[in-house]
């Protein structure tokens, strides 16, 4: 390994010495617009999804048959999520999938509830075929949030090798994960929202469900300051009900 610790110092230098030009706008959907140079501050709106005691899935079944499980979770998360024309990052950390949307309005966040919803409901769907298969079933823990203020995200790697990503610099990331890795466990629902996005699609869910109580389907913890609930699309799940 040759590291040349000189040039690095340099190449640090050049960064934090750098004027980081921020830009107040839309996150744009192609990433051609972010520079090493630059950053955007926008609406950003985030939901993970993980696997409720993963460590001992796999360390406890066939290999094959824990790939076919993880394969099956991600592949159709990433479909649900990037059926958003605002999602703007979709990825998977070991046994997580998440996605971060352009989140500027409460339809948009109310969007990203009706995703977590669909995500609900295609875990029922999982399960019911991972036991006709033979397979172990999955718990899963949701976590949405959306960004009290405008998020900074800016690009970062290396000029030159091709490695870069954006990074997320606020509240909507950190949020939506840290809810996930609680959602779903010690009796909590499955779908987890920060208070500041149950605030800002409450309104619309009950409008589009009159006659129902809808802030009755949801639990608050003030420690986790996050409202739980365990919501599925109903067409989808009656027609997991009557097919499956």
């Amino acid at each position: 390994m040759m590291y040349d610790y000189k040039k690095g110092k340099e190449d640090v230098e050049k960064i934090l010495k750098n004027d980081t030009e921020i830009l107040e706008k839309d996150i744009p959907s192609n990433d051609d617009n972010f520079t090493y140079g630059n950053g955007i501050k926008s609406w950003v709106g985030s939901i993970f999804v993980d696997i409720v005691g993963s460590t001992e899935l796999i360390k406890n079944n066939d290999e094959l048959e824990v790939s076919k499980i993880l394969r099956s979770f991600s592949s159709e998360i990433i479909t649900i999520m990037n059926s958003s024309v605002n999602v703007r990052e979709i990825g998977i950390r070991g046994d997580c999938v998440y996605g971060v949307f352009f989140c500027p309005t409460k339809q948009s966040t109310y969007e990203l509830a009706n995703i977590a919803f669909h995500i609900n409901t295609l875990v029922k769907m999982l399960n019911k075929l991972f036991i006709q298969n033979g397979y172990h079933q999955i718990e899963v823990g949701i976590g949405v949030s959306i960004g009290e203020h405008k998020d900074l995200i800016i690009k970062a790697g290396k000029k030159g090798t091709g490695i870069n990503d954006k990074i997320w610099i606020g509240d909507a990331v950190v949020n939506a994960c840290n809810i996930a890795n609680l959602a779903g466990r010690n009796s909590k629902e499955r779908i987890g929202f920060s208070s500041n996005t149950y605030a800002n699609f409450i309104d619309i869910l009950q409008k589009n469900n009159p006659g129902e109580n809808v802030k009755n389907w949801f639990n608050y913890d003030i420690n986790d300051k996050a409202y739980y609930a365990d919501i599925v699309k109903t067409e989808f799940n009656n027609w997991i009900n009557d097919n499956i």
